[in-house]
């Protein structure tokens, strides 16, 4: 090969091994900085902690996944916890719509489900805020749940948020501050209404929510049966009934934002 020839090869080779090295410097740093500012996004964001029920009643799916939906379009984080972890049963799936059972077997929260973190290895200072499911369970384990009070206490008193849906507010009835009062005590709240419960939850439910959290002193109200109802007293959010997930979340979205 003449020399002219060989050097000009030699000579475009090194250019494109130049190229290519700048290539992969230029596209390694570019992952990296995609990587590291959604690793960043995902820290920085607030997160919200789900309770739902370990008792072989249930949850109720339709206030998971509404609150979730919401919640994670508006850039929250949100975990999944239960009193004894794991996976725990879902109750009233006949009423998810089929856009919610599709999105719901696509999700994380599916496996978040099946997996959900035991109360006792929460730590409340990570969260901005707690959410109760409502479900006939709560009714059950989340009455006198020890560990959910105190994890509930040390949110709000943290300038976080409580919130709660149907049923779930009983996990509230009990909870008492630093100061010795009753969370919900002087407060404005709802929850499943006397006229919205069934003749079942009337002959097994250890009380009524609506003259359970009346007798402990708590301001409570209620809407139409069946009809969305949101009562908000400061930091803390009740609903009455599955159908006031949606604006339950909506407004708490709202406060979460402004604080």
């Amino acid at each position: 090969m003449p020399f002219y020839t060989y050097l000009k090869t030699q000579l475009l080779n090194k250019h494109l091994q130049i190229i290519l090295l700048f290539v992969c410097v230029l596209f390694t740093t570019t992952s990296w900085s995609k990587s590291h500012t959604e690793t960043s996004l995902k820290t920085d964001a607030k997160k919200v902690l789900f309770v739902l029920s370990s008792n072989s009643h249930g949850y109720f799916m339709s206030e998971v996944i509404e609150p979730y939906q919401l919640l994670q379009d508006a850039g929250f984080v949100i975990d999944i916890a239960s009193p004894k972890g794991g996976q725990g049963k879902r109750a009233g799936m006949g009423r998810l719509s089929n856009q919610q059972v599709q999105w719901l077997n696509q999700s994380r929260l599916k496996n978040q489900l099946k997996q959900s973190i035991p109360l006792s290895q929460i730590k409340p200072q990570e969260y901005a805020a707690i959410y109760y499911a409502g479900g006939s369970g709560p009714m059950f384990d989340l009455v006198d749940n020890a560990r959910a009070q105190q994890i509930t206490r040390e949110i709000y008193e943290n300038d976080g948020f409580v919130v709660a849906d149907c049923h779930g507010p009983v996990a509230l009835i009990n909870v008492k501050l630093s100061n010795g009062q009753l969370l919900i005590a002087g407060k404005k709240v709802t929850a499943k209404a006397n006229a919205e419960e069934g003749r079942w939850a009337r002959r097994n439910y250890p009380f009524l929510l609506e003259n359970k959290m009346t007798e402990l002193g708590a301001l409570y109200s209620s809407g139409p049966n069946n009809s969305p109802y949101v009562a908000i007293d400061g930091r803390l959010i009740t609903a009455q009934n599955p159908a006031s997930a949606t604006l339950m979340t909506q407004r708490l979205i709202k406060q979460l934002n402004a604080d």
